[in-house]
């Protein structure tokens, strides 16, 4: 009788710890899912033999990067005064074969229209993106569109897994209007986990390329790193892109701090018509580009027109927010190269971009 009761209390006991190991599981699931999975052992090794950067399970930059930035002095913080507007998108028509515009969504994100192709970069479009397990502050900006109001995208660039350029629930929103991917090594994984189709992704290393409804996209080198969790740092490769059909040509920085790249840029590709730069002046300050520094890029890589992004949606640290775009345009007129900084959503073509160079932002002090 005794081992009967034994018996039913071992059930039960059972019943209960299997019962909290599965919601615990389904927890974890839902809590982590946007970290998304990491390449595992197979991958690895397959990186060790295709990237002479990646080793110790890591990938690294080609340049020693302690001492690569040099010190900038620290400016005084300051806010919007009222959040920023925001030019907003209920339509986008596309472009016409050998046109070139560009629409600007805030931060790093961008639908650039190169011939009859709509690129999207680094998208952050559903509000709250980006803030979970990160320390993305609130975002000071409005957001120009919604998912529903995005058009459809024929390739959709991301420069590497960080949560203010690979977002989980922008990427969950748009999935079904994306028709391609093109993103570094390892970061295919993470969108795999989240339910992206493997046959729609193109992986790429540094210096691959892929050709996509007439237009060559590069994975470039950048100097920066990578890793959603603090256990998986430069597990996945990060980069620029840069975009080319028979008309134009566009090289978006990724994060990136001032390097050798640039001027391979040149090397390898020539003049560029439109550079999408880092100029955001976050830390570490190897990794990412102070205004000067993009400007210096900008003339590395013999840009026709220099965009300063990885501003005007965030501020990361104790600078004015609209200090990246006003000392960006300020030093490339004392420099003699062309730059813009159009409203955030605000579409314009080539052409009218060298015109876009009014401090919008002074409403906003």
């Amino acid at each position: 009788m005794k081992s009967r009761k034994a018996l039913k209390v071992i059930i039960v006991v059972f019943a209960v710890l299997l019962f909290l190991m599965i919601v615990v599981s389904l927890f974890l699931a839902y809590y982590f899912k946007p970290i998304g999975s990491t390449p595992g052992k197979a991958l690895r090794a397959e990186y060790s033999e295709k990237n002479e950067y990646y080793h110790d399970n890591q990938f690294h930059n080609p340049e020693n990067t302690s001492d690569s930035a040099p010190a900038h002095p620290v400016a005084k913080l300051e806010m919007p005064s009222k959040t920023v507007g925001a030019e907003h998108i209920s339509e986008l028509k596309r472009a016409e074969k050998g046109e070139l515009k560009l629409t600007w969504l805030g931060h790093s994100s961008s639908i650039v229209q190169l011939g009859d192709q709509n690129i999207l970069l680094d998208p952050l479009i559903v509000p709250g993106s980006g803030k979970r397990f990160s320390a993305l502050p609130d975002r000071i900006s409005e957001y120009p569109l919604d998912p529903d109001s995005l058009p459809d995208i024929d390739v959709l660039c991301i420069s590497h897994d960080h949560h203010d350029h690979l977002d989980f629930y922008s990427i969950r929103a748009i999935d079904e209007k994306v028709k391609e991917y093109v993103v570094p090594l390892g970061v295919d994984v993470t969108l795999k986990s989240w339910g992206v189709d493997d046959s729609k992704i193109h992986a790429l290393d540094w210096w691959e390329d892929v050709e996509i409804g007439g237009v060559t996209y590069t994975l470039t080198h950048a100097q920066h790193y990578s890793g959603r969790f603090s256990f998986f740092l430069n597990s996945t490769l990060w980069g620029g892109i840069y975009m080319k059909d028979d008309s134009h040509s566009v090289y978006f920085t990724g994060d990136s701090g001032m390097c050798s790249t640039f001027a391979q840029i040149y090397e390898k590709f020539g003049e560029t018509d439109l550079m999408l730069a880092d100029a955001g002046e976050d830390m570490p300050t190897w990794s990412h580009m102070y205004p000067d520094e993009a400007v210096k890029a900008a003339q590395d890589v013999h840009a026709a027109c220099l965009v300063p992004v990885h501003w005007g949606a965030y501020v990361y640290r104790s600078i004015p927010w609209y200090q990246p775009a006003e000392d960006t345009l300020a030093e490339a007129k004392k420099q003699g190269i062309t730059a813009a900084a159009p409203r955030i959503g605000e579409t314009l073509s080539f052409d009218e971009l060298s015109g876009a160079d009014e401090h919008w932002w002074d409403e906003y002090k």
